[in-house]
């Protein structure tokens, strides 16, 4: 019996193949890549969140994303929160964390590849996706001082 395919989140943002974006970017649905992005890429929910890199992209950054389809390079370490894909095209340089992993042959992964547990999933999470999995946000405090005010 053959498994059946996940499916994700239709695309609501893409980023062209001629498109350079310089910044890191936060984003909530499914993003698509085809163009550069020089910047960390974050998705806001730790379940509901795909980023899918085309053939022709590139990210030099971090990737921290619940669901992850990879086909072209990444300068970085990937955060798969629930699954990591990558196509026969992709390039990950740096580490790859994943709870579920598949890779066919002709990937490469230069780097280290780390299977996360549930024992290990907060600590990989952003503060916007651990507040959205469990429901509250733990607040940085300094005991002199008190909660350390949020940048937005």
């Amino acid at each position: 019996m053959a498994k059946k395919k996940r499916q994700l989140p239709a695309y609501n943002s893409f980023i062209g193949g001629d498109t350079e974006v310089r910044g890191d970017i936060r984003f909530a649905g499914a993003l698509h890549v085809d163009g550069k992005v020089i910047g960390d890429i974050t998705g806001k929910s730790s379940d509901e969140c795909a980023l899918t890199l085309g053939q022709s992209g590139t990210i030099e950054g971090d990737v921290d994303v619940a669901h992850v389809v990879l086909n072209g390079t990444v300068k970085g370490d990937v955060r798969a929160i629930q699954r990591a894909e990558l196509d026969s095209g992709a390039r990950v340089e740096g580490k790859l964390y994943y709870r579920a992993l598949q890779v066919p042959e002709g990937a490469e992964i230069n780097g280290e590849v780390v299977h996360i547990d549930d024992a290990l999933t907060s600590e990989f999470l952003s503060p916007d996706q651990e507040e959205e999995l469990i429901g509250t946000r733990k607040e940085p405090v300094n005991a002199e001082a008190g909660p350390i005010p949020k940048i937005t």
